[in-house]
């Protein structure tokens, strides 16, 4: 059985041409016009990824990410305007997988969906394995719940993180000590994502958001250091 892509967009030409384009390519396509409709086909259909505009009338894509997340682990890639950056951080805050920017081409959203297909596969094993198992990461009294993925403060509080936020923490983590450029931090947030470059600030956002989060301070850092024109490192103590 094919995977089965639902593509959200209130453009009707768009629609039939991302339909025809990945229906070439083997996988099973059905659309919604809106979020209501995009509501209703979730719920009677099996959907392996949804495939969503920004830009959506009333009930815009970043309301409906917003909606859609906390309920469904299905993979969400946008659709987003070539200028729309702040759009694009807050939809990988919310939860969005991967963007791709209109106008795009059509290899890449292809070998863009199967990246992500491919990346929601080896999540769901990898969770299926880790089930039983519980890990956690210690550092000046806060704690990382690995499997749970639970940012934990020293007044047993949970701080909410996002999964990009909690991707960048993981790795800066695991490599306490020693600097990660930016571009290994990229790839740790969305393996194989074309569009961010080292030189994205979308990355500094994410950081400054988690650094708020963890009480850090940029200038007298207890947790994440800047290392100037090269990346970050995390400079706590670390037990496992």
């Amino acid at each position: 059985m094919n995977e089965l892509i639902l593509v959200v967009d209130d453009e009707e030409d768009l629609r039939e041409v991302v339909r025809a384009l990945l229906e070439l390519n083997g996988f099973d396509v059905i659309e919604a016009e809106n979020a209501e409709e995009m509501y209703d086909k979730i719920r009677d259909n099996n959907i392996s990824l949804i495939l969503l505009d920004i830009g959506l009338p009333v009930n815009d894509g970043l309301s409906a990410l917003r909606t859609l997340r906390p309920e469904y682990d299905i993979p969400i890639v946008l659709l987003t305007g070539k200028g729309d950056v702040i759009d694009k951080v807050v939809g990988l805050e919310l939860g969005a997988d991967d963007y791709i920017t209109k106008p795009f081409h059509s290899h890449e959203l292809v070998a863009r969906l199967r990246n992500i297909l491919r990346r929601s596969i080896s999540t769901k094993s990898l969770r299926k394995v880790l089930k039983n198992e519980k890990k956690v990461i210690s550092f000046n009294g806060w704690r990382l719940d690995i499997h749970a993925q639970l940012l934990i403060n020293a007044s047993n509080e949970e701080i909410n993180i996002t999964g990009h936020e909690f991707a960048i923490l993981n790795a800066l983590i695991n490599s306490a000590g020693r600097t990660l450029s930016r571009s290994q931090l990229l790839d740790d947030i969305a393996p194989g994502k074309v569009e961010l470059s080292p030189y994205d600030r979308s990355l500094d956002v994410m950081v400054a958001k988690l650094r708020k989060k963890l009480g850090d301070s940029p200038r007298r850092p207890r947790f994440i250091r800047t290392v100037r024109q090269l990346g970050y490192m995390f400079i706590a103590d670390v037990q496992y």
